[in-house]
């Protein structure tokens, strides 16, 4: 759906995006997004649209992002999250092999 975006709105998310370029050098889509949402209350757009436009106007600068502050990938910190999940997600992939896939698709034209 075509979300229409009012000025006050999208010169907030430039004005947003260019600060925190020069304040951390990298975009916290998440964060940044909540902040200009909560400022212009008025327009009732969801977080998940700030994010888009967020998003876009990033990747128009070329700037580096994360999504959140509290982004911690729990495969590669475990000690943070418990256990090691990626052994899980090795285990699910081997169990759907290829043998599940019907013969006609393996075959390749020599």
């Amino acid at each position: 759906m075509f979300q229409r975006f009012s000025q006050k709105l999208r010169d907030d998310a430039h004005c947003k995006v260019h600060e925190a370029m020069r304040a951390n050098g990298i975009i916290d889509i998440v964060g940044l997004s909540e902040q200009i949402r909560l400022k212009n209350l008025d327009d009732n757009i969801a977080r998940e649209d700030v994010e888009s436009l967020v998003m876009q106007i990033a990747q128009l600068y070329g700037a580096p992002i994360e999504f959140d502050d509290q982004a911690l990938a729990a495969l590669d910190l475990p000690d943070l999250f418990g256990r090691d999940n990626r052994n899980d997600l090795e285990k699910a992939l081997r169990e759907r092999s290829v043998s599940d896939a019907p013969d006609d698709l393996l075959q390749l034209d020599g």
